[in-house]
């Protein structure tokens, strides 16, 4: 495990290491009180042309991109972890352009794309070259009710590797078959928004059903992957604090959304705890600081 970067945040010191790795430094009996986001969720275009049936963003292959150019990515402070999502962030035209400037800005770029689109032969090779150059470090795909054949040779290729599943959706089956080739897992909440809510009012006890096998099989679980990671909605959706050793609840969770965290839908323009969250609009001249700040307010009510 190697460093990537260490920085200051408010009275926080965090250290970021390759393979993912996070740790925070604080005085004893202090309250973090980050300045900027650690992370930022980065919606960066609405077009796709798969058309899931739980899409939450409503994304179809007519949808818009965001401006790479916007001026509040300049405002995005070295050592900050982008999720860069969408709808297919591998369809936007300035993609690489946009890696680029993040590059050049010190910023550490993680991107999730779906399974189908990583099996295709162009958007893969495009995915490796772009891992190779540096310009993504993190690659997750989202796996959501089924594998392709062939999955498993083509992702050896990549070194950061996290694959993303969603509670209630994804079957058990799926994750049995994920078992055993040291991956590391991402079990992501259900959303309800967009397509979600629909899906959810037609197939509700479907979704119970697979939301309690899970939870069944999760303490089984740990030893088949590499490592196990949840979304604060798949902790609240999964019950988890009362499932997970209390000992290791407290060591990996890394606090509530809007805690070090934000979203940002850069297509349209707004701003939020979460993509689950209201979004409001980005007006005016801003900064990815004065954002947050507002965030922290939301989030704790003040």
């Amino acid at each position: 495990m190697e460093r990537i970067g260490t920085y200051v945040n408010g009275n926080t010191i965090v250290a970021i290491y390759d393979d993912g790795t996070k740790k925070r430094y604080i005085r004893e009996n202090e309250t973090p009180e980050p300045e900027f986001p650690e992370s930022i969720d980065l919606k960066i275009t609405n077009a796709c042309d798969l058309g899931c049936t739980i899409c939450a963003e409503r994304s179809c292959d007519t949808g818009r991109h965001a401006d790479p150019n916007n001026p509040i990515l300049d405002t995005i402070k070295p050592y900050t972890e982008l999720a860069i999502g969408g709808g297919n962030p591998l369809e936007h035209p300035y993609l690489e352009s946009f890696l680029n400037r993040m590059y050049q800005q010190h910023v550490i770029c993680n991107m999730t794309v779906n399974i189908e689109h990583f099996m295709r032969d162009d958007m893969y090779e495009k995915l490796r070259r772009l891992t190779k150059q540096g310009l993504i470090h993190g690659l997750g795909i989202s796996t959501p009710n089924h594998l392709v054949d062939g999955f498993f040779d083509k992702v050896k290729d990549f070194p950061n590797v996290v694959i993303h599943t969603i509670a209630g959706y994804t079957p058990m089956k799926v994750f049995k078959e994920l078992e055993d080739h040291k991956l590391n897992l991402l079990i992501l909440g259900y959303k309800v928004k967009g397509k979600g809510a629909e899906y959810i009012g037609k197939y509700f006890d479907n979704i119970v059903n697979n939301n309690n096998v899970l939870s069944d099989n999760l303490a089984e679980m740990f030893d088949h992957f590499k490592g196990i990671a949840f979304d604060n909605l798949a902790v609240h959706q999964l019950s988890l604090r009362h499932i997970v050793p209390p000992n290791y609840f407290n060591e990996m969770y890394m606090g509530d959304d809007g805690e070090f965290t934000m979203y940002i839908d850069l297509v349209e323009e707004k701003f939020g705890i979460s993509s689950s969250h209201e979004l409001y609009p980005i007006e005016g001249e801003h900064y990815i600081s004065t954002l947050f700040q507002e965030v922290r307010k939301w989030k704790t009510g003040a």
